[in-house]
């Protein structure tokens, strides 16, 4: 573990023999970076400029630097608390906590397993998170999250990690098998929202149906947010590249159950890439979920704990 600078930013760096993951406590204690040092593969969309793009509380978050792994928290979408006592007051754009400088806490005991603690508080809220990483072995990087709710009422909330994570033409999602039926939310096609799709199967712009879990080639412009809207067994979501690399995001579903993914062939931004989001509900928002059925609630003066892990290895052989 050492510290250095990611871009015009104070950056923590956990490394192993396999992997290189590079963390910003300031802002959003985001996970920047992640290489494979066996192939070089940058696996997190970055951005060119050299200077990190930061933006204020309750900015935009298309707007800020916008790439590697966020927290998403208390929501995705701008809306507003529905419930007492926090009724009419804003849930920022993308949360409170990309924008939020996080403190850094060094593990000096256990020097076998770099680690470090990231941790910090609500603006308009009265809660507070702290999430551990660590790498468990030289192919995963460990997270182990603790949300507290400091009030003595309930407190509901989406959490969200919004990883963004860079794809190749014929990458192949691979999901659990009772990733069955996925629930657009956002397209570039002809979904509108709500329309229910048995996945992999989808529709383009002009109704031609296509396989989503094999990435398209970029000319085609195309975006699809979707979301699995029953609860999984089993959490994860792997990339299997067509030049030997692979990642797996595996996530406990006892308190995050659900996942989303938003695949993206050139069709914002410029960007080529997938984001992966394992979350506690679905929809973007803590409001519209609630009217299909998903309320996450956090009871006052309780505490709440998840956990994930991010793996990082070869999954076929290379061409030579």
């Amino acid at each position: 573990m050492s510290s250095t600078n990611y871009k015009n930013k104070e950056s923590i760096v956990l490394e192993s023999d396999r992997i290189r993951a590079e963390l910003l406590p300031n802002p959003g204690g985001k996970l920047a970076s992640l290489i494979d040092k066996s192939t070089g593969y940058e696996f997190f969309v970055q951005r060119p400029d050299p200077i990190y793009k930061e933006q204020p509380f309750d900015a935009l978050y298309v707007e800020a630097e916008c790439s590697g792994f966020d927290d998403m928290f208390p929501t995705i979408d701008e809306c507003f608390y529905e419930s007492f006592p926090w009724k009419g007051t804003k849930l920022a754009d993308h949360g409170e906590l990309w924008s939020l400088p996080w403190k850094a806490t060094f593990d000096s005991e256990n020097s076998d397993i770099p680690s470090v603690e990231f941790s910090t508080g609500g603006v308009r809220f009265p809660y507070s998170i702290k999430k551990r990483v660590q790498l468990i072995n030289p192919e995963t990087l460990h997270y182990q999250y603790e949300l507290l709710n400091h009030s003595a009422f309930d407190f509901e909330y989406l959490w969200a990690g919004h990883m963004m994570i860079n794809l190749q033409e014929g990458t192949k999602i691979v999901l659990p098998e009772d990733c069955k039926e996925a629930t657009s939310v956002l397209s570039a096609g002809s979904s509108k929202f709500g329309d229910v799709h048995q996945w992999p199967f989808l529709k383009d712009a002009t109704g031609n149906p296509y396989r989503a879990d094999i990435a398209r080639n970029a000319s085609v412009k195309g975006f699809e947010k979707l979301y699995f809207t029953k609860p999984l067994d089993q959490g994860f979501c792997k990339l299997e590249y067509p030049d030997g690399n692979r990642i797996e995001v595996q996530f406990e579903t006892k308190n995050v159950p659900y996942l989303g993914i938003l695949i993206n062939e050139d069709g914002w931004d410029g960007l080529y890439n997938i984001i992966i989001e394992p979350c506690s509900i679905c929809y973007d928002r803590p409001d519209v979920a609630k009217k299909y059925g998903q309320v996450c609630v956090l009871p006052g003066f309780s505490s709440i704990q998840w956990a994930m892990n991010i793996k990082v290895g070869d999954c076929i052989e290379k061409k030579q």
